[in-house]
């Protein structure tokens, strides 16, 4: 692989949960988003919203940068982050749909519960805890990558502001950081890590095989309680009906027609 990300195997689905990049918001940049031979997809787990900075499996991602820009698309409010990696990135907000007759008090009017969209003069304006966060204001986007007319974009899951330049260039450094020391090493598994993975997966599938075993027996069980209570209740039933007719008078059954 190309620009310095090495090679290696990529582990089945299976063992991703062990990957320190995996369950972690992996600090990159614009230009390594955008790259598609640094952040890579793979074809069988297309669609999936699955990358790979080379073989560290990556769902969730952080971009530290400026505000650019905002632009109201529908249901969804775009703003575009300058990081200054060489590239700018589409951040994608996505609005509360709400149904006329939903009463219930939501955090905001967006899917991320601190963020809110308020439209002023035809112009898209974003509220971040309440407070307006103006163009030009450093931000710290966490999200999910997707893809929209063949071009990358972030599905934002958080948002914070950095309160200056220094903090940006401590961000900065902090991606550097974990580009070396995590995406930049090969994520090598031992065979005893597998194996007790393997293990731990077998284990947790035959328990949920049991759990659905005891559960059709249960399942039998009570079928089959219900029906000899209800049989238990119909011969109950019949003899009862049965002592009524011996005691009743002979022809009281019989209902004369006027004609007869």
């Amino acid at each position: 692989m190309s620009d310095g990300v090495p090679n290696h195997t990529i582990y089945p689905k299976r063992y991703w949960e062990a990957s320190i990049s995996w369950q972690n918001w992996n600090k990159l940049t614009a230009v390594d988003i955008h790259n598609e031979q640094v952040f890579q997809t793979k074809q069988e787990y297309h669609g999936q919203n699955v990358y790979f900075y080379g073989n560290h499996p990556i769902q969730y991602i952080r971009v530290v940068g400026l505000l650019v820009g905002i632009e109201q698309m529908s249901k969804y409010t775009i703003m575009t982050i300058d990081d200054s990696s060489g590239a700018c990135i589409d951040v994608k907000i996505e609005r509360r749909q709400m149904r006329t007759d939903d009463d219930a008090a939501y955090p905001s009017n967006t899917t991320v519960d601190d963020v809110d969209v308020m439209i002023h003069m035809s112009f898209p304006t974003l509220h971040l805890k309440n407070k307006p966060i103006e163009i030009g204001t450093i931000l710290e986007v966490k999200g999910t990558v997707s893809t929209f007319r063949h071009i990358r974009q972030i599905d934002l899951k958080r948002l914070h502001r950095i309160k200056d330049t220094n903090a940006e260039a401590a961000a900065w450094a902090k991606t550097a950081q974990w580009k070396k020391d995590v995406l930049s090493q090969p994520w090598i598994m031992t065979s005893e890590l597998r194996c007790a993975i393997d293990r731990r997966i077998y284990e947790a599938d035959a328990a949920e095989k049991r759990r659905a075993r005891k559960k059709r027996e249960y399942d039998v069980k009570k079928h089959l309680k219900h029906v000899a209570h209800e049989q238990r209740a119909e011969e109950r039933r019949k003899r009862a009906e049965m002592k009524l007719n011996l005691g009743a008078l002979k022809g009281s059954g019989v209902i004369a027609a006027p004609w007869d």
